[in-house]
């Protein structure tokens, strides 16, 4: 089976880790990147993964990528440009993507709809994936597999995100500001609309629908001034967001999403008030049985870790089974189960 070629769109955190997977995957070929900004075009996409130079030189020139016919694009800026996604799919060329979407049916100008008909036209297929949302999300749904009746089901991922170091990332979910959780609530609810998504995805996969949204923020603040590297946040401003994310259908509650972020406090910063993280992710369904799983990854040199990994790996995995699934957009738990085929190296003993 010859390899899909694949266009690789933004080289940030996640996108120059996607860039290195797809660089390393024998099923994979890169025949472009795109990149922000004049520092990055130009350059090879070896250099910009830290790797031996490839011959593809990075671009921002959106006509010429497309005009290379890709297989697929893995697009990976930090939020969608729902043009730029028409443009592609009606062009004939597959998505996958961790940028915040995951149906575009919560984004404003009808996004979900009109993606939907430049996937059909196109004839290929748009998936919105990553870690959260939409990977965890759908191993929660596997879970209910051993159910007999489900109720409910949530998902909380609890970090220090100290590792993603992008500071406007952050500033632009309010960390850093003023501790006013109503202008927080209203951030989120504006940034996250793939949180709304991914709760209309769990509660599909057990057969519900979802006829209302609410989202609940809680804030914590830094004890002290605290210098990350990358940003500095300043005593008494945010250095910690909760927000839970709860789809209900005909009143009762269904599936939620919540969210628990700090900044520093991996590095013994201390916050008001102090929170307990589970530094990973838990799934609880409630039915017969009620399930619980926790999700944490572990890698061998935290210092040397990709930090990127988590969020690129299921899009780079999915790729081969975007490009053969049908046209339209769809869920990642739609899907064959995506594993990391091909990439297994042979341990000496078990851990």
């Amino acid at each position: 089976m010859a390899a899909a070629r694949v266009v690789q769109w933004t080289t940030g955190i996640v996108g120059a880790s996607a860039l290195r997977a797809i660089l390393d995957d024998a099923r994979l070929e890169l025949v472009g990147v795109f990149a922000h900004g004049t520092v990055k075009v130009g350059q090879d996409a070896g250099t910009l993964a830290g790797r031996p130079a490839t011959g593809v030189l990075a671009t921002d020139d959106v006509d010429a990528l497309i005009a290379l016919r890709p297989d697929c694009v893995v697009y990976m800026p930090h939020w969608p440009e729902v043009e730029v996604l028409e443009r592609i799919l009606r062009s004939g060329i597959n998505v996958v993507t961790t940028a915040r979407l995951v149906s575009g049916e919560h984004y404003p100008a009808d996004a979900g709809p009109r993606l939907q008909a430049a996937a059909l036209y196109g004839g290929v297929t748009l998936v919105g994936t990553g870690m959260n949302p939409m990977y965890v999300p759908t191993l929660a749904l596997a879970s209910t597999a051993m159910c007999r009746q489900v109720q409910s089901i949530r998902v909380t991922e609890s970090l220090d995100c100290v590792g993603y170091a992008n500071a406007a990332l952050w500033r632009g979910y309010g960390f850093g500001g003023p501790p006013d959780t109503g202008r927080l609530r209203e951030i989120l609810w504006e940034a996250e609309p793939d949180y709304r998504e991914a709760l209309d995805g769990l509660a599909r996969g057990i057969g519900l629908k979802i006829d209302d949204y609410d989202l609940l923020v809680d804030c914590a603040v830094a004890a002290d001034d605290r210098d990350l590297g990358f940003m500095r946040i300043d005593a008494g401003t945010v250095c910690g967001v909760d927000a839970t994310w709860t789809g209900s259908s005909e009143g009762c509650p269904i599936a939620q999403m919540r969210t628990i972020w700090t900044l520093g406090g991996l590095f013994g910063a201390r916050q008001d008030p102090e929170w307990k993280l589970l530094h990973g992710y838990r799934i609880d369904v409630q039915g017969e049985p009620n399930v619980t799983l926790k999700l944490s990854f572990r890698p061998d040199d935290y210092t040397n870790f990709d930090i990127g990994t988590t969020t690129a790996m299921p899009a780079v995995n999915a790729v081969t089974a975007v490009v053969a699934a049908p046209s339209g957009v769809h869920s990642i738990a739609e899907l064959p189960i995506v594993t990391a085929q091909g990439k297994v190296q042979k341990p000496t003993a078990f851990n």
